[in-house]
């Protein structure tokens, strides 16, 4: 027959903590008390019940049925053991230590009830008489390795650390090397401060488990502290042998190359690793933004510059398919300003993780800065089937459809890039952009309100302020107030050859012949003048009877755009 083992557990508990009322007679005392066999048998029938109740965590009817199996046989040990470990489940220090002290003092030769005991003692902060009680069992039993390791835990919890490495160090004697002791004797000696004790112990766990990474890392980690940096290599290099794939070994050894300068040292054992197609790409992702955060941190180290872009160049090509590996190097590329780069690897990233917005909207902005409009349309509509609520990738497709004179489907994406979450600044910059397309349709009310929002969103929006004092000036409109949106404008970006344009034509509307001529000159001077611009100073010299200027000014208009047939009857 097999016993259910919750049944078993019960018996084996009863076992341990009245073994002498199972094994052999009642105590002499409990003879000598005149009790009848049918009070015996009641009393262990009471303590059953109890050791029952105990182990299904009913601890009021475990201590009424042992209190009285106790007022029977109150000399037993197993008994008053046993209520002790229901007053001590129940967190009653007090009862459990003096009935604990009973059995320890009935049968002294029972180590369980002194363990016991001064765990009881332990807990009651009593460390001393813990100490006490196990030093007891240790007169019956000086060999007995649980007691002992027990002993050495209480000097721990006492402060008294040196005095629990003695009590190990005889452990270590009656059974001979443990790792788990080793390390007990470790955390001792780094608590206090014992550094070459410390590594001493660490070393012969290292022998006793080679294997064991995180001993290996803590290993190298006291090197460095003791300033033995080749030591601390050593170890870490034992530990990539071991497991070539592991992080934070890398890293480790990082931190020493670093502290010698050693970056190609470094870039040549990462490159390696990512090199390696049996390593998790997200283990790899760790040492490159590590890597990437030192360069960031010391950006005129020009060998950390180099082999951080060889590692960014190795995740690239190594892992194309894995999303965070093609954005930490898109991010790395923009930062270097090279753009062809970027390109490569934020398509990638978007093949990758095709719902990631962030990716999306810096290949178009990317795109669009390379003046590549077109493919930034025929993006537009993937990326926005992925970013459905993006202003970016909505701005970025309007304001492209814009430069290639698609003004009503740039209308259509500025106005959903209006109502989408963007910041303050960025809204304000869709809108000035929605004016823009707005006047160029000849719908000039809903141009000033896009403008007027622009400003409204961010007053120092200084492209808003010049296009709109632009084209208030070309309506000869409000020429005050054109007047002092533009010099903002200039105020903010004094060397923009349009914003200087702008001002100058504004003053030529005003019938200020002289300022028109000193900011439109300004603005040549730059050489960023467009063909606009040098009509412009052709039609203040007309203005101002220099007939002879204005017709060298349109003639170099005419040259810089042949499309202004116009100029050649007024040259």
């Amino acid at each position: 027959m097999t016993l259910h083992p919750h049944l078993m557990k019960t018996l084996s508990h009863i076992s341990i903590i009245l073994g002498i009322f199972l094994l052999v007679p009642f105590t002499t005392a409990a003879q000598d008390s005149g009790l009848t066999d049918p009070d015996r048998t009641r009393a262990m029938e009471y303590f059953i019940e109890g050791i029952t109740h105990f182990e299904n965590e009913e601890y009021e009817l475990a201590l009424d049925k042992l209190t009285a199996a106790h007022l029977i046989l109150s000399d037993e040990p197993g008994i008053n053991y046993a209520l002790s470990d229901v007053y001590l489940a129940t967190g009653d220090l007090t009862n459990a230590a003096y009935y604990g002290q009973i059995a320890a003092d009935l049968d002294p030769e029972n180590k369980w009830y002194h363990i016991k005991l001064a765990e009881i003692y332990r807990q009651s902060g009593r460390n001393e008489m813990a100490v006490e009680a196990l030093q007891t069992v240790l007169k019956h039993h000086p060999r007995d390795v649980d007691v002992l390791y027990s002993l050495a835990e209480n000097y721990i919890e006492f402060g008294q650390l040196e005095k629990s490495n003695e009590v190990l160090d005889k452990i270590l004697e009656y059974r001979g090397s443990t790792f788990e002791i080793h390390l007990q004797k470790f955390q001792n000696y780094n608590a206090l401060n014992q550094n070459e004790k410390a590594l001493a112990e660490l070393e012969k766990m290292r022998e006793l488990n080679p294997g064991n990474i995180t001993t290996l890392h803590t290993i190298s980690q006291y090197y460095l502290e003791l300033g033995d940096m080749e030591a601390a290599e050593e170890v870490l290099m034992d530990a990539r042998k071991r497991n070539p794939g592991e992080p934070k070994t890398l890293l480790l050894l990082a931190e020493i190359f670093i502290n010698n300068n050693q970056w190609e040292k470094m870039g040549d054992a990462f490159v390696e690793m990512i090199e390696d197609p049996l390593i998790n790409p997200s283990q790899k992702m760790e040492l490159v933004r590590f890597v990437y955060m030192q360069q960031q941190s010391m950006p005129g180290e020009a060998v950390l510059e180099q082999q951080t872009e060889k590692l960014i160049h190795a995740i690239s090509e190594n892992e194309p398919e894995f999303g965070p590996a093609q954005l930490i190097a898109a991010d790395y590329y923009l930062q270097q300003n090279n753009l062809e780069q970027a390109l490569i690897t934020l398509e990638r990233a978007t093949e990758a993780i095709p719902d990631e917005a962030d990716a999306w909207s810096q290949r178009l902005q990317v795109l669009f800065s390379l003046d590549r409009y077109e493919e930034v349309i025929e993006l537009s509509e993937d990326a926005h089937d992925a970013a459905p609520d993006n202003a970016f990738v909505m701005f970025f497709t309007g304001a492209s459809y814009m430069l290639t004179d698609r003004y009503e489907e740039a209308a259509e994406w500025l106005e959903e890039a209006t109502m989408a979450p963007s910041r303050r600044n960025f809204r304000s910059i869709i809108f000035g952009t929605l004016g823009d397309v707005k006047y160029q349709l000849d719908n000039w009310d809903d141009a000033v309100e896009a403008y007027e929002m622009a400003l409204r969103l961010d007053a120092n929006n200084h492209t808003a302020l010049n296009n709109y004092a632009y084209y208030l000036s070309l309506r000869e409109e409000r020429l005050d107030e054109a007047l002092e949106m533009s010099e903002r404008a200039v105020g903010m970006e004094p060397e923009n050859a349009a914003y200087l344009d702008t001002l100058g034509w504004v003053y030529f509307k005003m019938g200020d012949y002289d300022k028109a001529l000193e900011y439109i000159q300004k603005s040549v001077d730059t050489g960023d003048a467009s063909a606009e611009v040098y009509e412009h100073l052709g039609d203040v010299f007309e203005a101002l009877d220099d007939m002879e200027n204005a017709r060298t000014w349109w003639q170099k208009a005419f040259e810089k755009d042949p499309e202004r047939t116009y100029l050649q009857d007024r040259i």
